[in-house]
């Protein structure tokens, strides 16, 4: 019956895609504008004249960003998918970046990350920690990597809030995941990825530009998936005192809009226990202890 609900609920809600969720083109000057503008709720100096490492990189939109205006020594691109390494990679070869800043991009692995011990000052991670299913053994990758001193700067978009389920595109309902259970949530989006009126996304299309085969079917929870981690901020905070980061700055968004929307949503989201399913994305510096300069030493 909640997936009966959700579905009908969902089916009745669907709307016109944006442009950047259907032509790759449109999605790929998105995602630029969409990093650039993260950007600037962090400091420059994190990665000017530093070693940056880009986590979770994909086409390089950060990478080049930050090449190219924010004069870091080297930027490393890092991501799981072996498309998204060939695509930034031949990116590169067109890019006209600074002399000065050495910029490549390399395979990565869930079972860590392939750099040296203490080779990296600042790891960039925008959009993408939701995305990380073993996210203790990161953030210990992360600690190990990172210099003493380094820092870790991160956008987030936890488990909990109104989207984080990542499935807008085809269950158009805020905590649906809180309302209706990942079960229902599944069985609805396999359904209405079957409509006629839906459109698929750039996602959904093979090489051809044919609709794939309906992956839904495949998946009863997010653990099966292998998508979403449903991390929440109690995890979080406790999973990076565990890997010896400390969190230097945490600061919480909950709803956008008008003045009186974003305010209604800071009230929110300052209610004990309840609170966090109201905030929309985090904005976290990381910082490994300068002392372990001295340790090493």
């Amino acid at each position: 019956m909640r997936a009966a609900l959700c579905y009908e609920l969902s089916r009745r809600r669907l709307a016109p895609p944006e442009p950047e969720t259907v032509v790759y083109g449109e999605y790929q000057a998105w995602r630029v504008r969409s990093l650039s503008g993260s950007w600037h709720a962090f400091s420059d100096a994190d990665v000017a004249g530093k070693d940056v490492l880009d986590f979770g990189c994909g086409d390089g939109a950060l990478s080049f960003h930050l090449a190219q205006s924010r004069h870091p020594r080297s930027v490393l691109g890092l991501d799981l998918y072996p498309e998204a390494v060939r695509r930034a990679t031949e990116a590169l070869c067109a890019k006209s970046l600074p002399a000065q800043t050495r910029v490549e991009f390399m395979l990565g692995s869930v079972d860590g990350i392939p750099l040296p011990d203490g080779s990296i000052d600042t790891i960039v991670a925008l959009d993408c920690l939701e995305h990380v299913m073993s996210p203790l053994r990161i953030f210990r990758e992360w600690h190990r990597i990172l210099r003493p001193g380094g820092k870790c700067l991160i956008e987030w978009f936890p488990y909990k809030g109104p989207w984080g389920p990542h499935m807008e595109s085809l269950i158009p309902i805020p905590w649906a995941h809180v309302i209706f259970g990942q079960e229902a949530l599944f069985r609805a989006a396999e359904r209405i990825y079957d409509l006629p009126q839906f459109v698929p996304r750039h996602w959904d299309l093979d090489a051809t530009g044919a609709r794939k085969p309906n992956k839904w079917r495949a998946w009863s929870s997010f653990k099966e998936q292998g998508y979403i981690n449903e991390l929440d901020l109690r995890g979080f905070r406790s999973l990076v005192h565990e890997a010896g980061l400390r969190i230097e700055r945490m600061e919480k968004h909950s709803f956008g809009g008008a003045p009186l929307r974003r305010s209604l949503g800071r009230m929110l989201m300052s209610i004990p226990v309840v609170g966090e399913y109201f905030l929309s994305f985090a904005l976290i510096e990381l910082r490994k202890s300068p002392a372990a300069r001295a340790a090493r030493a």
